[in-house]
């Protein structure tokens, strides 16, 4: 079962800065919510704060669509914490929008 140490592993391959943006983020909350949506919701500030490569676009890219196509609590957790968030933040969107497959685009 893929969870949060998973994607945790996943996120921080693509962007190993990320590791210590997560630590410092569920160190201000007492009790933090350890799960898949807490991180992709800590995920997108992040991924605001960076200037991503190319790469690390079409990386981010393929993790989501990947994500969105494993189904289940996954899916979920791409979607409502990051995927349907982007409709709020453009300058993002305009680069990931292109990059997505067309299922993971479908909630953007």
């Amino acid at each position: 079962m893929y969870d949060q140490s998973d994607l945790l592993k996943d996120l921080t391959k693509i962007f190993p800065e990320f590791a210590s943006y997560w630590q410092a983020d569920i160190e201000e909350d007492e009790d933090p919510p350890i799960n898949l949506h807490s991180v992709y919701t800590s995920f997108l500030p992040f991924l605001w704060k960076v200037s991503p490569t190319p790469k690390q676009w079409q990386l981010v890219a393929n993790h989501f669509s990947a994500a969105v196509e494993a189904g289940g609590d996954r899916e979920n957790a791409a979607d409502t914490c990051f995927l349907e968030a982007l409709r709020r933040k453009d300058e993002i969107t305009r680069t990931l929008r292109p990059l997505l497959s067309k299922k993971a685009k479908s909630y953007i």
